[in-house]
């Protein structure tokens, strides 16, 4: 790894401002694609379409089953909304190797669950009838006894993977129940080394890193990072805030001059803003940390001029929307979150919410 640089922490704040899409620009630049890429994270709250109608002002594709942006069970097997035209990379980046915890052996089962998969859902499928079916089809030392459920079946994250690999793809729930769709016509894709297109993705769009945090994001073992580390070729020791990472040295002076971020917006609480980043480096006080990271139904995030500047929560039943900004804000800057806050509405088909200041 050559040299050592110091970076100026807004200037970090800066580069992933804009290459989060949050800046000034044309929300259809390359920047959208590196973020779709890696993908935005889905829920029951519409997460994924708020993601995206913050940075188009509500102008992106609708996510469905057909595309052009569809959700699958991607990173850490979490629905993830992502181009169609990318599915096929998608799986092979995230698709389990032998080096990678579990070995070879988990390699097998997750083909054996995606074989299985593959047969079974053949049309709009609730997820609970495509387990059952697929309980049957694979060798009987993958299915397990599960203590919440009080019942034989796969473990959720191999299958998980397995739908990830034999690329269904999620619809609207029905009756409460995760539907599984095969398979959507699309382009078909090849590249190289897949990870180390979607490693390269993740330092475009976040810029300095650390091992640690690209693992956990991932959710995949050391060996597999170490690899893609050596693999990057000239790295840069780069310094932010006192938090040691690294940085292609292509990328170094992008950063160090990026320009500072400006703007107010709203983004749900898993946004990749806050799910691909050092935590500390984002938010330093480890009170504030714990309110926006909270280990059960976490809030999103007011985020001004880069810095995460309060939370917020979305009431669907009664249209109503609450701030907890961290400090005061200026009257301007309260009208920007109540017109962020009109997007993230929006998103799910509602009209503009009540605010409430707390």
């Amino acid at each position: 790894m050559a040299g050592t640089r110091t970076v100026d922490r807004t200037r970090w704040l800066g580069h992933r401002w804009q290459r989060h899409g949050l800046g000034a620009g044309d929300p259809g630049d390359s920047r959208l694609d590196d973020l779709l890429l890696l993908g935005f994270q889905d829920s029951r709250g519409s997460g994924a379409a708020q993601s995206l109608a913050v940075r188009t002002g509500g102008s992106a594709p609708a996510v469905t089953v057909d595309g052009p942006l569809v959700s699958l069970w991607s990173v850490r097997g979490a629905p993830h909304a992502h181009r169609l035209a990318d599915l096929d990379l998608v799986r092979d980046a995230l698709a389990p190797a032998p080096t990678d915890d579990g070995g070879p052996a988990y390699v097998d089962a997750v083909g054996e669950v995606a074989a299985a998969l593959t047969a079974v859902v053949t049309g709009p499928t609730p997820k609970g009838t495509a387990s059952r079916e697929v309980n049957a089809r694979v060798p009987a030392d993958l299915v397990r006894m599960c203590p919440t459920c009080r019942a034989e079946h796969i473990p959720d994250g191999l299958f998980r993977a397995g739908g990830r690999a034999a690329l269904l793809v999620l619809g609207p729930e029905e009756q409460r129940s995760t539907m599984l769709h095969p398979t959507p016509r699309h382009p078909s894709s090849k590249v190289d080394h897949p990870r180390l297109e979607l490693l390269r993705a993740y330092l475009r769009v976040n810029g300095p890193t650390a091992r640690t945090v690209v693992r956990e994001w991932a959710g995949t073992g050391p060996r597999t990072v170490t690899d893609l580390w050596q693999r990057l070729g000239s790295l840069i020791r780069v310094t932010v805030d006192g938090r040691r990472l690294d940085l292609p040295e292509a990328m170094v002076d992008e950063v160090a001059d990026a320009p500072a971020a400006e703007g107010v917006v709203l983004v749900p609480p898993h946004d990749p803003y806050l799910r691909q980043v050092d935590r500390t480096l984002l938010v330093p006080d480890g009170a504030r940390r714990r309110e926006v990271w909270g280990a059960l139904s976490p809030p999103g995030a007011v985020l001004v001029d880069g810095e995460v500047s309060g939370t917020w929560r979305y009431r669907r039943s009664d249209s109503e929307l609450t701030v907890a900004p961290f400090a005061s804000l200026t009257v301007a800057r309260r009208s920007a979150v109540e017109q962020s806050a009109r997007r993230i509405a929006g998103a799910v088909g509602e009209g503009p919410p009540t605010m409430v200041w707390s």
